[in-house]
């Protein structure tokens, strides 16, 4: 499960569920010296937090790869809401993916089995 900083808890919320399709589990905001929420998408969980524990700010150099059916269909319900990295495309590894970025910069692939 990744565990993500965000600089603004209300706004990662939002986003991730009104643009991505998460939905809220729980929200924590006496959580030691931040605030942590839990997202759910199907099977797939996502942490948000505000906490020192994890940095001064929003930082991670790679990419968080989320594995999903219906990658073509999701792309189409979202490229127009999101800052695309990479378009739809099927790579020579046999996967179709596409790359966004996120409201902290964090860049999120969504991949299939081509």
């Amino acid at each position: 499960m990744p565990v993500l900083r965000v600089a603004d808890m209300t706004k990662s919320i939002g986003w991730y569920t009104q643009r991505l399709g998460f939905e809220l589990s729980w929200r924590s905001p006496g959580d030691g010296d931040g605030e942590n929420a839990m997202l759910q998408a199907g099977e797939t969980s996502l942490m948000l937090s505000t906490g020192s524990h994890l940095g001064a700010k929003p930082a991670f150099s790679g990419t968080l790869y989320f594995e999903m059916d219906g990658v073509p269909e999701f792309f189409a319900r979202i490229k127009d809401h999101v800052e695309i990295v990479w378009p739809l495309e099927t790579m020579e590894y046999g996967t179709i993916e596409f790359g966004i970025h996120d409201p902290d910069g964090y860049t999120l692939a969504f991949s299939q089995d081509a």
